[in-house]
């Protein structure tokens, strides 16, 4: 019987000095990760972590990701954040990367702006 297991990662905040201002560059601003991974097995995984995708080490790597920048597009770290998912967990078949943006140097009112990549093996 084949299964998937999703392995998720909901609202990280994650302070980077990203966007194309000067000013965001400088002062930096937060930004909120959802990281939603796809795992297929053909039976049940034992009760041991290698036969898991640690969460904890999903956050550090999106941190350290982060903290790599700067990146003028959250596309950007999107994408980074998604290749080293897919590098550090063979497991990951597939992964889904949300980065939103709240404090958006737009003059509209709203809760956040943001983007979403999705990697799979093939």
């Amino acid at each position: 019987m084949r299964r998937t297991e999703r392995v998720f990662v909901e609202n990280l905040g994650i302070h980077g000095f990203h966007g194309l201002i000067d000013e965001e560059k400088r002062l930096g601003q937060k930004f909120y990760a959802d990281i939603e991974c796809l795992v297929a097995r053909d039976e049940a995984p034992s009760d041991t972590m290698k036969d898991a995708v640690d969460y904890g080490k999903i956050c550090d790597l999106a941190h350290n990701i982060s903290a790599s920048g700067p990146f003028n597009l959250i596309e950007t770290l999107a994408e980074r954040i998604g290749h080293g998912v897919m590098e550090t967990f063979p497991l990951v078949s597939t992964v889904r990367v949300r980065i939103r943006k709240p404090n958006a140097p737009i003059r509209h009112f709203l809760d956040h702006v943001g983007v979403e990549i999705e990697l799979s093996r093939d």
